[in-house]
């Protein structure tokens, strides 16, 4: 390339600004060398007196970037007397390149937005596009917000980067309804748009409004593309809606979009957190070039429903095919390992992470190893774990101990744990659960009662628990006591009937002092209507006979509840798949696949 433009000049072929700058832009995505071709070109632009154009500098200025040089990018940038809003601009532009963003670099592109203005330029619609995205990138969300005000000023709100960007703001700060409005307002004439709102609602939660959208964005006769179909499998998996997943894989499929690897680890990730494993194995052996996202689904799925073994033989023929694993693929390891009971394997690839692939453990990859030792019984070894960690101020580490404190009835060391997490964080009302019912199992009634007044005065609330099963390709949802469905007398009576039959087999329900969630209820009704029990039980009414009885719940399971699951799944002879907050429970033929332990 830079020989052909040595030939041109000598030839006598005059290079206009446009001519070299869309030659700069051209060596600088593809070809080997390019930061020296790139230098090469500057250095004849020097020559021609073409450097300091806005054109060349703009495309010097992006060949630096993107070349990785942003020393030299900087120093281009201080020698030009004349700085335009389009040399702003590319310099922005420069230090937000790349899929992550550091602090660093998104406060340099602060600085100099702040810098343009105060020289009393305006910003383009392209340098606030830009500075959102370091907003969004860093999450600092109240500059993103003023930010917007000064584009309703200028009245750029509609423009559709603009848009998809201000969308991408409100969403990631958790201000659904204002992004939402933004979406509103801006012309929907760019699939990004969709993409930004609909990933919005899926990262927010808000599964069903995202599947509402996408059916709105079909019906308008615009094509959903890789992104799109990748969160809405998200959704379906998170609404326990394999059946809507299925259609759109099959939409993905006929598109042509389908063997996109980004669809397909979204097809497992689906199957997976639906609860049928065996589909998402499936999909995984006949990808062609799975990568190291599909290896790291692929063992967080299997850890996730109690197949440990099968975990680590998928990490180490990962490794056998020269696929490096990454922060994710460790996570899903350690976490094989903690639901396996795997003690010494768990704390040897702790350390083969550290050593063998030097990466720099985080709080989650910690927090498995709490895990794992609790589990085992080593409480000691735990707590001194978590205070040589360097995250010993985290909340997360605390509570898998104290998970386990109750495991082992350990009220003591509970107590005090209890007591350090609820210092860090006051108002997350899961510890103050843990500790409840550490005392309730333990039958201590003045401590327990003492926790829930704490909660009260302190006005701390328990998230209520929720479940709910696909039947039928509707999703029925269900609360402690419901009595909303339209075949509620019917559960009831089934649940009943189901009670009994267990009760001679030997299953006696638990009867806790008192419900924390529901004190002025008689605490063995609100067990005994557990939404889980509701959801299963609905499941067992309307679902086939040969049909697994898929639940998820957005908390634990309480013991009583998963002791109930395992002579259900016996009477009944019915396999019963629960997902609830912390892993998957297979109950077939009165055994779980967590080994009694979650």
């Amino acid at each position: 390339m830079v020989k052909l433009v040595g030939k041109m000049h000598r030839s006598g072929l005059k290079l206009n600004t446009y001519a070299l700058g869309s030659v700069l832009k051209a060596c600088c995505t593809n070809f080997k060398d390019s930061n020296q071709h790139g230098k090469a070109l500057h250095s004849f632009s020097v020559k021609l007196g073409l450097d300091l154009d806005d054109v060349v500098a703009t495309a010097l200025l992006d060949m630096y970037a993107k070349t990785g040089d942003l020393v030299d990018a900087i120093q281009l940038f201080k020698l030009m007397s004349n700085q335009s809003v389009i040399i702003y601009n590319a310099m922005i532009a420069g230090f937000l390149q790349g899929e992550t963003i550091n602090d660093e670099y998104a406060n340099e592109a602060f600085d100099l937005f702040s810098k343009m203005q105060k020289n009393g330029m305006k910003p383009s619609k392209f340098t606030f596009s830009s500075m959102l995205k370091a907003c969004n990138a860093v999450e600092a969300f109240d500059y993103g917000k003023q930010i917007h005000a000064q584009i309703c000023k200028r009245n750029l709100q509609s423009d559709e980067f603009i848009g998809s960007a201000l969308i991408d703001l409100y969403f990631l700060s958790g201000s659904v309804e204002d992004g939402v409005k933004c979406f509103a307002l801006t012309p929907k004439l760019d699939i990004v748009l969709w993409t930004s709102i609909i990933s919005g609602y899926v990262q927010n939660g808000h599964f069903g409004c995202a599947l509402a959208l996408f059916y709105e964005l079909l019906s308008s006769g615009r094509k959903p593309d890789e992104f799109i179909i990748s969160s809405m499998l998200g959704a379906c998996s998170n609404l326990a809606s394999p059946r809507s997943g299925q259609q759109i894989q099959g939409y993905a499929i006929k598109t042509g979009i389908g063997k996109f690897t980004i669809i397909q680890n979204s097809q497992i990730c689906m199957y997976a957190k639906s609860g049928d494993i065996d589909s998402a194995r499936l999909t995984f052996e006949e990808m062609d070039n799975p990568d190291v996202v599909s290896w790291s689904v692929m063992i967080s799925s299997n850890a996730q429903h109690g197949y440990a073994r099968k975990a680590l033989r998928l990490f180490e023929l990962m490794k056998g095919y020269g696929i490096a694993p990454n922060h994710i693929t460790f996570l899903g390891v350690l976490t094989a390992c903690s639901h396996g009971g795997l003690v010494k394997e768990g704390l040897r690839y702790f350390e083969s992470m550290k050593k063998d692939y030097c990466m720099t453990v985080n709080v989650r990859h910690c927090a498995c190893i709490v895990d794992l030792l609790g589990r085992a019984g080593k409480l000691v070894d735990a707590e001194n774990f978590i205070l040589n960690s360097g995250f010993e101020e985290h909340p997360v580490m605390w509570r898998a101990l104290l998970s386990a404190c109750r495991v082992y009835k350990d009220t003591v060391t509970g107590k005090r744990v209890a007591e350090r997490v609820i210092e860090v964080e006051p108002q997350g009302s899961a510890s103050y659960v843990l500790l409840y019912n550490i005392y309730n199992d333990a039958g201590i009634n003045l401590p327990a009662t003492k926790v829930r007044e704490l909660m009260n005065d302190r006005g701390v609330k328990k998230e209520p628990g929720l479940s709910w099963i696909e039947v039928g390709n509707v999703v029925h949802c269900f609360v402690v006591g419901d009595r909303s469905h339209p075949m509620s007398q019917v559960i009831y009576a089934r649940l009943e009937e189901m009670m009994k039959r267990m009760g001679k087999l030997g299953y006696v329900e638990e009867r806790p002092i008192s419900s924390i969630s529901e004190p002025k209820l008689k605490a063995s009704t609100v067990m005994n209507y557990h939404s889980e029990k509701l959801a299963v039980t609905y499941g067992i009414l309307c679902l086939p006979a040969s049909a697994p009885v898929r639940v998820m719940k957005n908390l634990r399971v309480c013991r009583d509840c998963h002791t109930m699951m395992k002579f259900l799944s016996r009477v009944e002879k019915r396999e019963i798949i629960l997902r609830d907050s912390i892993r998957f429970h297979h109950f077939r033929e009165g055994t779980c696949s967590c080994g009694d332990y979650w």
